[in-house]
């Protein structure tokens, strides 16, 4: 049973990673969109100087790769900071918010007390 758990929150977490990926890399569009049309890249696009050379767009150096590594494990670590940060939260709940009822919390979960 805690080999379930265990898998279940490790399936969760990298759902979370996902996520979090996706999403960065939708500011990352929104931001290139929004540079289009403020016109701040326009300017740089006509100049001669900033063109470099010609390479396929699927040729990836180690240079990219490495930032595509950092970036992976910077987005790692604000995830594990976030979870953490939300179980130190519910740790340090306020007297009237914490349930004297711990030893069956997944019961509240599929049995709510609220009525619908």
């Amino acid at each position: 049973m805690f080999k379930d758990i265990v898998d279940a929150m490790r399936e969760g977490f990298v759902t979370c990673l996902k996520e979090i990926k996706y999403l960065s890399e939708r500011v990352e569009a929104v931001e290139k969109k929004s540079e289009s049309v403020n016109g701040t890249n326009t300017r740089r696009k006509s100049l001669p100087e900033d063109k470099g050379p010609d390479v396929p767009a699927d040729a990836s150096s180690s240079k990219d790769k490495l930032q595509n590594r950092a970036l992976y494990l910077e987005n790692r670590d604000a995830a594990l900071a976030l979870c953490r940060a939300k179980s130190d939260r519910t740790r340090k709940l306020a007297a009237s918010h914490q349930s004297p009822y711990t030893a069956n919390s997944t019961a509240k979960v599929i049995i709510p007390n609220k009525k619908l």
